[in-house]
This record gives C-alpha cells, sequence and structure tokens, in this order.
C-alpha cells in the first residue's frame, strides 16, 4: 500500500516515468531502459546506442533474451529445490563433560537382561495343569486356543482370570540369579543405593532385570569405568518347555533408560559358561521435522516411555487388541501416558478366546510387505539415542569354574556346574566421545537466493535494485493506464527538454 502511493506522488510529480500516454508501452519500456541498473537493455532499445546498426540490436536482443530463458530455467529449478527441502546428513563428535572440575564421564546404558526361562519348573510343579496350559497357548494357533475349556471345574479353569504377566512375574527367574553387578572397584548397590540399582520388568520376552533403569550410573572410558555383571542360568529350574528350545541362556539389550526392552526388536543372546566383552559406543541422531523431515516434534513419549518407532508400533499393537477384546497380552509400562485408554493384561481365558487371534490377525497385517502402508501412523523420531555394542566372548577358565565351585547355591557342587550356568558380562566404553548424527536441510533460503541473485547478476547484470525498478515502473505504468491520468505534466517534465537530452 505504502508503495502504491509512493508511485502516485511520482506520477504526479516530475517522475521520468511521467510520458505522454499516446507514446505507448514501448516509448516507456525505452526510457525505463536506459535508466535500468540491469545491463545490456539499453543496448537494445535506446537509439542513442549503436545508432540505426539494427543488426547489433537484434544481436544483443537475442543474447538478452538468451539469458532470460536460461536465467529462467535456473530460478525454477531454485524454486523447486527449495520447496522440496531436500536433506543431508551431518556427522560431528563432541566430549562430554559437566564441569573443569570432575574428570570426563559418560552415561551407561539401562541394560535389560532376560532369561530364556520364562517360568520355572518349580512353579510350573506347584501348579496342577499350568504347564500343560501355558504349552498349548505357547503355539500361537488361535484355532487350538480357541477349543481349550475354561469352564468351572475344569483343569484350565483353575487358572482362567490369571494373567500372562502375573505369570512370568511370579514364576519368572529368582532375584538371586542375579549373582553380582559391580561398577569399577565399587558394587553397584554401594554406588546407586535402594531402588536404582535394577528391578524387574514384565515383558513379552519374560521377567527381565532392568539394570540401572533411571540412568543414574556413570562411568569413564576403558577398564577404569568398567560395568561387570554375573548371572546364574539356574538349569535346575529350566522347565521342559524351555529345554525344546535350541538356546539357553539370556538375551541382553542395551538402550537409554527412557526406552524399554520390549520395544526393541535386536538383542544379543548370551549362553552361560563365558564371559562376554561388551564395548560400547553412544550415537544420538537429530533429524528434521516436516516440511524438511518426516519426524513428528510433538511426540514426545506414549504407553512404552520415549516415542520411538518401536515403541510406536508396540502401542499400535496394544490399541488394536484393546479396540477388539478390551485388554492387552503384558500391560504397558506407562500407560497414564495415555488417559483415555485403562490398559489391562488379558487373563488366560481373554487371551484364549480373543486376544491370540487378534494379535495373530494384526501380524499378519501388519508384516504384509506388499502393503504400500500400515495402519500404525509411527513417523521417526526427531531425537534418537543408540548404544551400539561390539562384543567378543571366551570361555570360562576351569580353574576359575573350580575356584567359583565351594560357593555354589543348593544343588549345584561341582566346577561344571559353574560351567554350564555362570554367565560374566564385561561392560565399557571404549571412547568418551559421543556421536552424533543430525539431519540437515541442504538447501535452504541462503542457497535460494545466491542461485537465483548468482544467475540474474551473471547473466543480466540485475540485483535487488533492479527488481524494485522494475516493480515500480509497472506500478507506475498500470496506474497511469488506469487513472487515466493527463500528460500536461509531463511536457513539461526536465526529462523533455533538450537540457536534458
Amino acid at each position: 500500500f505504502i508503495f502504491v502511493l509512493a508511485s502516485l506522488v511520482l506520477l504526479r510529480g516530475n517522475s521520468r516515468f511521467l510520458k505522454l500516454k499516446e507514446m505507448g508501452w514501448l516509448q516507456d519500456f525505452k526510457e525505463f531502459s536506459d535508466g535500468t541498473t540491469a545491463h545490456g537493455v539499453k543496448y537494445i532499445f535506446h537509439p542513442s546506442v549503436h545508432g540505426n546498426f539494427k543488426i547489433v540490436k537484434i544481436l544483443f536482443l537475442v543474447v538478452w533474451l538468451v539469458a532470460i530463458a536460461y536465467s529462467l530455467f535456473v530460478i525454477y529449478n531454485a524454486v523447486g529445490n527449495y520447496v522440496g527441502k531436500p536433506t543431508g546428513t551431518k556427522f560431528q563428535v563432541i566430549a562430554s563433560d559437566r564441569s573443569k572440575d570432575k574428570p570426563s564421564s559418560i552415561d551407561f546404558p539401562t541394560i535389560s537382561v532376560c532369561s530364556h526361562n520364562l517360568v520355572t519348573k518349580s512353579y510350573f510343579d506347584s501348579k496342577d495343569g499350568l504347564e500343560s496350559l501355558w504349552t498349548e497357548l505357547d503355539q500361537w494357533d488361535p484355532d487350538i486356543a480357541e477349543k481349550l475349556d475354561f469352564s468351572e471345574g475344569s483343569e484350565a479353569g483353575k487358572y482362567k482370570d490369571w494373567t500372562y504377566e502375573k505369570i512370568i512375574s511370579d514364576g519368572g527367574p529368582s532375584n538371586w540369579t542375579f549373582l553380582q553387578c559391580e561398577h569399577f572397584i565399587n558394587l553397584c548397590e554401594e554406588v546407586i543405593p535402594g531402588p536404582d540399582f535394577y528391578e524387574r520388568e514384565a515383558t513379552l520376552t519374560g521377567n527381565c532385570f532392568r539394570i540401572n533403569p533411571n540412568g543414574k550410573l556413570r562411568g569413564k572410558g576403558g577398564d577404569y569405568g568398567k560395568l561387570q555383571l554375573m548371572f546364574f542360568a539356574d538349569l535346575n529350574e529350566y522347565s521342559d518347555m524351555t529345554k525344546r528350545e535350541p538356546q539357553y541362556g539370556y538375551t541382553v539389550v542395551f538402550h537409554d533408560h527412557e526406552s524399554y526392552s520390549s520395544t526393541i526388536p535386536s538383542g544379543f543372546w548370551l549362553s552361560p559358561g563365558s564371559i562376554y566383552k561388551v564395548d560400547l559406543s553412544l550415537t544420538k541422531e537429530f533429524r528434521e521435522p516436516p516440511p524438511a523431515g518426516t519426524c513428528d516434534p510433538t511426540r514426545v513419549n506414549n504407553t512404552y516411555g520415549r516415542y520411538e518407532e518401536n515403541s510406536c508400533i508396540a502401542q499400535c499393537r496394544d490399541d488394536v487388541l484393546m479396540e477388539k477384546c478390551g485388554c492387552v497380552h503384558v500391560s504397558p509400562p506407562h500407560p497414564h501416558n495415555v488417559p483415555d485408554k485403562l490398559y489391562r493384561g488379558c487373563t488366560l481365558q481373554e487371551w484364549a478366546t480373543c486376544g491370540l487371534r487378534a494379535y495373530k490377525d494384526w501380524v499378519v497385517e501388519y508384516s504384509n510387505v506388499k502393503r504400500l502402508q500400515t495402519d500404525c501412523n509411527c513417523p521417526p523420531t526427531c531425537t534418537e539415542i543408540q548404544y551400539k555394542a561390539q562384543m567378543s566372548s571366551s570361555q570360562l577358565s576351569k580353574f576359575y569354574a573350580e575356584g567359583k565351585a565351594a560357593r555354589l547355591p543348593p544343588g549345584y557342587e561341582s566346577a561344571q556346574d559353574v560351567l554350564e550356568n555362570l554367565l560374566i558380562i564385561d561392560i565399557l566404553f571404549t571412547s568418551m566421545q559421543i556421536s552424533e548424527i543430525r539431519e540437515i536441510v541442504t538447501y535452504g533460503w541462503g542457497n535460494f537466493l545466491g542461485d537465483v541473485g548468482g544467475v540474474l547478476g551473471l547473466f543480466l547484470g540485475a540485483s535487488m535494485f533492479t527488481i524494485i525498478e522494475f516493480t515500480q515502473f509497472i506500478v507506475c505504468a498500470v496506474l497511469r493506464s488506469c487513472c487515466g491520468l493527463n500528460d500536461k505534466s509531463r511536457q513539461h517534465s526536465p526529462l523533455t527538454s533538450n537540457e536534458n537530452l
């Protein structure tokens, strides 16, 4: 609006644009080309340049038109690149140091250790008929499960109101099987007293040990910050169902303390009788939100703690089960993050009659590779924390086993029992540096202005002032034409006098 008013003032004053109306647009453009900052225009239209050598002017016109065409092509591509917001990755390494007075340290991950023996033999033996019922459900066949008899007085009827998480919580490996946690030369319970040392987590993979659950444990690089864990497999307590599996021992997952092992598909299978050395490195990934990226910054937490793609998929699965059956396989650890839904674990009867089929249908639907999209809207997280592990192992020495044999729990007495049951995990950081991977916009506003300004300046000699001049010329010409202004003032304009020619 201010620009239009300024143009009106110019029209009514002694402006170079106030020419006779009947002189037409061509004459106006000739005068504009004489004073514009764009190079080459005056060589085409102004009569005082090259005189009447029309061939030279035509040559300049052709060159000028080609330059304009190429400039428009470059500008078109630049606009497409800017709208598309292409992204790239930037890798950098930083060091973690909380203060100048303290040595450099780094956050240890939460370590989830899950025994492959989900329910102990003694627990099944104390519950008549439970193991056979569990075996039927563990076949993951809805047709078999739906035929189970949960009527009063039946063998399965005694457990119809029991839940999966109750059985794995009560019947999972005992706490004593977690023999020791040592941080360098101190026990973990001395470094992290109370409940922060470890907790149990009931998941689909069993009643896991969740060590350093709140992420309070920090360490230094190398052996000076080593964390050593000892577990006892307790093979005497392996159920008949577990003995049929080809592997035995534990599944170990290293992750951020705000996430849970049940949402992490990757893990390491560790067998007793060995000592494992785990070299950790911490990597953080930062992604761009729309329009440049695809992550959703509004998604921070869900029922499985920190929002991640895998935790979103787990919640999506639970939502389907809640909608169809009113319950889930195992209750999520943070159901309060979605207060409008009351997540609860299915009873064995609910799981057999509804939950198992709904779960299997969801798995089949979600894992269908022919579908371009799934019903789970799970964009990538904007911030992802990963603990990457490199692992090596060695068998326990028979001499070490003989020294430990005297301190075995009841039922075990020989060095062979040590070699078959004892598992040692040494966890350390090989470096105090943290790797960061950032998704960045590779073509932003600065790149756009650089490309447009470069091509206009190189081929046309144009600048920002040229654009302002041309815009002013168009506005003035349109206003003069629309308003029907007379040109009496123009006839006396200094621009038309001989002194200014």
